[in-house]
């Protein structure tokens, strides 16, 4: 009897939490502006881009303040090459044309002439990042996964996995442009099913079929993108999808700072990586 009691009030008592309809005004501080770094190289040759914003409150409703006027330089420890503003955008700041990144170097971001707290000081902010080795790829598979509520295909890979510990980033291009280019899209893995062997065809990317963007037809071209990035960035990009993704607020934890590779406190992330691709021409059923 006294168990069946205590549960009755255990009950009464969670009933009037769910009841309570009292508005709560929460009041949320201003945080000190920071700089906002998104940049990357690769092996590919053409004109990478380093994009520098001012961070901002959680309600401001407006986009992102860029920082123009910076001095930008990416340097590999041998040659420095300084990226010049674009025009079209401020506060983006671009590389030659015939740029690219080579593997096993080491590549260092600075950024200077900064003043983001507007107080009358420049600051100087800097990352760095080494660029991993290609991987070759040898064959790409679709196979269709379909029943009552999905319908989707899934890109298998074919190809040796290096013998060291690696980190991988799958992208998709359709017929030429990227569809899985987001970073809640792209899709992070570590090598630790498959180091040193041969894949034999694992699934690395998913088209929904109920997606417009993501709709195969015969005909299309399917282009798979493998990166080879860092330990820190594959970090950066688990823990930015974490923060992302849809959390059961029940059991999810509280909200964190993803991690950043930039100096001097500034937020976002430099990184180099590789690129190796392979397509394959959808012929349908």
């Amino acid at each position: 009897m006294q168990n069946i009691f205590r549960n009755i009030i255990y009950l009464l008592a969670i009933s009037g939490l769910w009841q309570c309809t009292e508005r709560i005004e929460i009041e949320v501080d201003s945080s000190y502006t920071r700089l906002v770094v998104e940049g990357n190289i690769s092996t590919d040759t053409i004109q990478h881009s380093v994009r520098l914003s001012k961070s901002s409150n959680y309600f401001y409703n407006k986009p992102a303040l860029s920082v123009s006027g910076a001095m930008v330089s990416i340097s590999d420890g041998d040659s420095t090459v300084l990226l010049d503003e674009s025009q079209k955008y401020p506060g983006t700041y671009l590389t030659d044309p015939d740029f690219y990144g080579v593997p096993g170097k080491t590549y260092t971001l600075t950024i200077s002439h900064v003043d983001v707290n507007e107080n009358g000081v420049f600051e100087e902010y800097n990352a760095s990042s080494e660029l991993k080795p290609m991987i070759s790829i040898d064959s790409i598979q679709l196979e269709q996964l379909a029943g009552n509520n999905y319908n989707f295909y899934e890109i298998l890979l074919f190809t040796w996995d290096p013998p060291e510990k690696n980190f991988y980033a799958f992208k998709v291009l359709k017929n030429g442009v990227l569809i899985k280019d987001s970073l809640y899209e792209i899709i992070v893995q570590d090598d630790v099913f498959f180091n040193g062997n041969y894949t034999y065809g694992i699934p690395t990317q998913f088209l929904d079929q109920n997606k417009e963007d993501e709709i195969i037809m015969p005909g299309d071209t399917i282009t798979f993108e493998i990166n080879g990035i860092t330990e820190e960035y594959y970090k950066f990009v688990i823990e930015a999808q974490s923060e992302i993704f849809y959390q059961t607020p029940l059991f999810s934890g509280p909200p964190a700072n993803i991690s950043s590779n930039i100096s001097n406190d500034a937020i976002g992330f430099f990184t180099a990586y590789s690129v190796g691709r392979c397509s394959v021409v959808y012929r349908g059923k």
